[in-house]
């Protein structure tokens, strides 16, 4: 399924967290990849939105890197509601 060349604002901030959640948590992109079982370059594809990420693939990430997905998600819905629009 192609990535729409404008990801929406939301994913951007998800994205954004987990990337975040991953760097504070002391992890390479490698270390995460293999906790998930999956290639680095697919943690790098979603990181960079070359590939937009499941609910599943979400909840499986934020596991792996050690956050509450529903805590993450949640801080991120509440991030968004501080910025004007």
């Amino acid at each position: 399924m192609p990535v729409s060349p404008a990801l929406p604002e939301l994913h951007v901030r998800i994205v954004a967290a987990l990337t975040g959640a991953r760097q504070a948590a002391k992890l390479r992109q490698i270390d995460l990849a293999k906790r998930l079982g999956w290639q680095q370059a697919y943690v790098s594809r979603y990181e960079t939105g070359e590939r937009m990420l499941a609910v599943d693939e979400f909840v499986a990430v934020a596991q792996a890197i050690g956050v509450d997905p529903v805590v993450l998600l949640a801080q991120v819905l509440e991030d968004g509601n501080d910025e004007p629009g």
